[in-house]
């Protein structure tokens, strides 16, 4: 049984790639930077999936700072799948931009929020086994989400997300992943 340290090295030594990635696709950030560490689940493949991420406000935001507030916001990540079942088994590495639409209650010590996004990620193998091949390692990310931001400046937050990723049809077969994923941020 691998620890959690062991999992997260392999996608740590990409994580330069992912920050330099992040700056390139993402220009200046408004506000400071927030990483994610998460865990993700597709119970229909059994695939677990490990993840960090950087996230940034883009600048654009709609509302009351104090009230309702919907705001853009960009995100670069880094993941990895793996698979728990199948023939051949093969673990895939995903790298991934969203931008990220979020709306959020602004105004007390909890700020609850809601998410919705449509990425693109590439990913390392178009498979996880003899039974789950993507056909491609281009593919799309559709996700929404529930969370709240909490702690001084609401820097802390916890959320929940559910993410599909396929190749929205480009090339058959195309089963795609479904992922139940929670994870924990800071932002700086």
């Amino acid at each position: 049984m691998r620890t959690l340290s062991a999992l997260l090295a392999r996608p740590a030594r990409k994580a330069g790639l992912a920050v330099a990635a992040a700056f390139t696709l993402c220009g200046t950030a408004y506000a400071a930077p927030a990483v994610h560490v998460a865990f993700g689940r597709d119970p229909g493949h059994d695939i677990n999936k490990y993840e960090i991420g950087l996230n940034w406000d883009s600048g654009f935001a709609w509302g009351n700072p104090q009230g309702w507030l919907a705001k853009l916001q960009w995100e670069v990540e880094l993941a990895e799948w793996h698979a728990r079942s199948g023939t051949n088994r093969r673990n895939v590495t995903e790298l991934g931009f969203s931008p990220i639409l979020r709306l959020e209650k602004r105004g007390g010590a909890w700020v609850p929020f809601v998410e919705a996004s449509v990425g693109a990620r590439v990913l390392s193998h178009a498979s996880t086994s003899d039974q789950h091949q993507l056909s491609t390692a281009f593919q799309f990310s559709d996700m929404i989400g529930v969370g709240v931001a909490f702690g001084p400046k609401q820097a802390a937050e916890a959320g929940f997300r559910f993410q599909h990723i396929s190749n929205a049809g480009i090339k058959e077969p195309n089963p795609g992943s479904n992922f139940y994923t929670g994870y924990l941020r800071y932002r700086f």
